[in-house]
């Protein structure tokens, strides 16, 4: 039953705001896949270029891998959230459009 509610998360992308490296990209899809134990697979993709964190939350904080390499992230507010590598060389932030400036 569980592995039919990834494959349906993962059927059906979401389109969101993204900024890759304080780069607006404008928009891009993402896709949610959350496992047993709670990790996330957030895939992201605009044009041609994917962007993949996967790692877990606690209570507005976000530790795992982007794009393979260890990162960190905040949720800036409910559905706006930014990511970086624990070496800054990069970052990257989504948002749900209606909340790109906000909502608390």
């Amino acid at each position: 039953m569980i592995s039919l509610l990834i494959l349906a998360a993962a059927a059906a992308p979401e389109i969101v705001g993204c900024s890759l490296d304080e780069v607006p990209v404008a928009h891009c899809t993402m896709t949610d896949t959350v496992a047993h134990d709670g990790s996330h697979r957030l895939l992201f993709q605009a044009g041609t270029r994917r962007i993949l964190f996967a790692g877990r939350s606690q209570t507005g904080w976000w530790s795992g891998t982007l794009n393979g390499r260890p990162a960190m992230g905040y949720e800036r507010n409910r559905g706006n959230v930014v990511f970086s590598t624990t070496d800054l060389k990069q970052s990257f932030a989504w948002w749900y459009p209606r909340d790109e400036h906000g909502t608390y």
